[in-house]
């Protein structure tokens, strides 16, 4: 099983939706992590001129979980290709105006597709 860290299994909670009245979805993935950030980390990425390290410490806080839970058996790296695709591209799904607050948005949605079981084994815990 994949040991998780408590702040893991929140970031993921907030993802997959279980904390929809805490933290409402915002109209992007970017602000919706906002309030769940400044509770654990104990500052705001508006204030003080942050939101760029606010985005940074995201992204390899998400990159960083999404590696430890990874589940792409798909041989070519597809999820990888597709948070880089992210980056570079403006797409339908993707369309925030950073590059790092669409790979954002796509780490989010990796995270939240994520399957906790997989052919019948529990392959972490979220409680």
């Amino acid at each position: 099983m994949i040991h998780l860290e408590e702040t893991d299994k929140q970031w993921i909670k907030l993802c997959k939706g279980h904390y929809q009245k805490e933290y409402p979805y915002r109209g992007s993935w970017v602000e919706t992590l906002k309030p769940l950030f400044t509770k654990l980390y104990g500052w705001n990425p508006d204030e003080d001129n942050s939101y760029s390290d606010y985005l940074n410490i995201m992204f390899y806080r998400l990159l960083e979980l999404h590696l430890k839970i990874v589940d792409d058996k798909s041989g070519t790296n597809l999820q990888m290709r597709n948070i880089f695709n992210a980056a570079f591209y403006k797409g339908i799904n993707r369309t925030e105006e950073l590059p790092i607050e669409r790979s954002i948005a796509e780490l989010c949605g990796l995270i939240q597709c994520n399957q906790v079981i997989e052919n019948n084994v529990q392959r972490y815990e979220l409680d």
